[in-house]
């Protein structure tokens, strides 16, 4: 079955923002994240089907330094 692997990162400037506040702004990057698939999947010049997705997020790179992005 064929897939694509998609990362969303928040910014840089906003990474101490992240941090500080995590329900919140992990909660908006998921939200959009979710409307952005979803949105383009449903363009007929794109894919024009309804989609379904997994969404991870990581937040620490491999030598344990803070990357966030979903």
């Amino acid at each position: 079955m064929p897939y694509c692997h998609v990362i969303f990162t928040i910014p840089e400037p906003l990474k101490p923002l992240a941090l500080q506040n995590q329900r919140l702004v992990y909660g908006l990057l998921f939200r959009a994240v979710s409307q952005t698939l979803l949105e383009i999947a449903a363009d007929p010049r794109r894919l024009g089907a309804q989609v379904g997705f997994l969404a991870v997020l990581h937040t620490w790179t491999q030598n344990l330094l803070l990357n966030h992005h979903s």
